[in-house]
């Protein structure tokens, strides 16, 4: 039996911000559904975590900690199963229980460097005694470090997951007294302290969420600075595509959107999902013409730019719908919200976010962009081709390990893509799409079933990461 314990930020459904609560609330059950681990979560007891969990977590232990100067910071550590899952939840009000948001305060660092010595501390006093400890992102980046310094009694493996490596956890440099040890100079980056670098350079293991990534963030334009530190730990670096729950998105099943559908009917699920997402927005769009659709957070990681660049000519131009759901940068806000003024018949933008609509653009929408300037796996085309709704992606991290760009002659591939981070190539792919939606429906049929049956599931990531758990101990 393997003892395993995740350490996050994030989890569904419990806390949710982007990618990364997605997947610890994905794959630490498919790894305990494969038998021989015992996988448990820890999360912070964050205000915004929903009612219902916060009434069943029942306290486990109370304590108190040293945090830089202050001697006595108190700790509380609740639990509660769900599904298969024990989960433990660090309380603390001034840190986690009295605000509102999860991130973008100005104590981030003492917050987090709070939260993983309150992890580390409850682990001595705790019953279950993992075998590894797995990280992730920059909010739990010194527990590696850690584990090698301050807690080697603990006598735990590490593995880090880099979910993104644009965000770091970068402070002043005289945060590292929060953590009550001895300077490190590796810790370092610039002049400050980087969360993220100490994970890197003391991990076990370092993975990232797909196999384009791992190699790309080797690489001067999508390092952020880390690329030499990770080339130095390239043994111990892969990648392993994230997955999705097909319990949650599958057309056949969904409780969210109006009509179920399989491959068998498609071509109607489709339409009557489109008609439903219409009277949903209140918009009046015709049902015979394509629905472009974008889910996404609105900043320049997303390729915003490039829309910006040419989709007023498209709209001039060209004979489709355009619907977008996100929120983030003012700009970007505005840009969409401007954009459904110019084109109230075309565009319709919802600035915020629904889960429901968001389901029902992938059931209704035909097609889903993502030009992506970096994108370490991206979720949203895996969704997409779950639903036969055919992503156009610019080639990048996980978008590269999911969508095979569509051969007209050889009726392969499940999508479409184009290379250069560049407008108007961009516009030509979205333009050659819709030459194939207009006039050449077998092929648009065969690229809904080639979408539909690609299998993402949990499964052969859980498989992957299970092993590599195994291969860890053993070293």
């Amino acid at each position: 039996m393997i003892n395993i314990l995740h350490v996050s930020a994030e989890c569904t459904p419990f806390i949710k911000i982007g990618g990364l609560a997605d997947v610890v609330g994905s794959l630490p059950s498919e790894i305990k559904r494969l038998r021989g681990s015992d996988v448990r979560v820890f999360l912070p007891f964050y205000k915004a975590i929903p009612n219902k969990f916060r009434k069943k977590a029942t306290d486990v232990l109370d304590f108190t900690i040293t945090l830089g100067d202050e001697k006595a910071v108190y700790v509380g550590v609740k639990t509660l199963k769900k599904a298969n899952i024990q989960y433990y939840f660090i309380d603390n009000e001034f840190f986690f229980g009295s605000r509102k948001n999860v991130y973008g305060y100005a104590d981030e660092s003492k917050r987090f460097a709070f939260y993983q010595k309150a992890v580390l501390e409850s682990l001595k006093k705790m019953d279950f005694k993992p075998d590894i400890i797995h990280a992730h992102d920059w909010h739990t980046g010194m527990i590696p470090f850690l584990l090698k310094t301050k807690y080697k009694n603990l006598n735990a493996k590490s593995v880090l997951t880099i979910h993104n490596l644009a965000y770091q956890g970068i402070f002043p440099l005289e945060d590292f007294n929060l953590f009550n040890i001895k300077y490190n100079s590796k810790l370092e980056f610039e002049g400050f302290l980087n969360f993220l670098k100490a994970g890197i350079i003391s991990a076990d293991l370092v993975t990232t969420v797909s196999n384009t990534y791992a190699a790309e963030i080797l690489t001067d334009y999508f390092g952020y600075g880390m690329q030499n530190l990770l080339k130095q730990r390239s043994k111990d670096l892969c990648g392993i595509l994230n997955g999705i729950d097909y319990k949650e998105f599958s057309p056949e099943t969904d409780k969210l959107i109006s009509y179920n559908y399989s491959l068998e009917n498609v071509v109607e699920g489709k339409l009557e999902n489109k008609k439903a997402l219409f009277k949903e927005l209140k918009v009046d769009f015709g049902l015979d013409k394509p629905v472009l659709a974008i889910i996404s957070r609105l900043v320049s990681q997303k390729g915003i730019d490039l829309i910006k660049r040419v989709f007023d000519e498209m709209l001039e131009m060209d004979d489709f719908y355009f619907i977008i759901l996100g929120s983030g940068t003012t700009e970007y806000e505005e840009y969409f919200e401007t954009l459904e003024k110019r084109y109230p018949k075309k565009v319709k933008a919802y600035i915020g976010y629904s889960n429901k609509i968001a389901h029902m653009i992938y059931s209704g929408a035909d097609m889903f962009l993502m030009p992506s300037k970096f994108e370490p796996c991206g979720l949203g085309q895996i969704i997409a081709l779950k639903y036969g709704t055919i992503p156009i992606v610019r080639e990048t991290g996980g978008l590269v390990d999911t969508v095979d760009p569509y051969n007209e002659y050889e009726k392969a591939g499940n999508g479409f893509s184009f290379t250069n981070f560049n407008a108007h190539d961009m516009m030509h792919v979205i333009r050659y799409a819709m030459h194939l939606f207009y006039h050449n429906p077998v092929s648009w049929n065969i690229l809904m079933q080639h979408a539909m049956n690609a299998d993402f599931s949990w499964a052969q990531s859980a498989k992957t990461y299970r092993k590599a758990y195994k291969d860890l101990l053993k070293k």
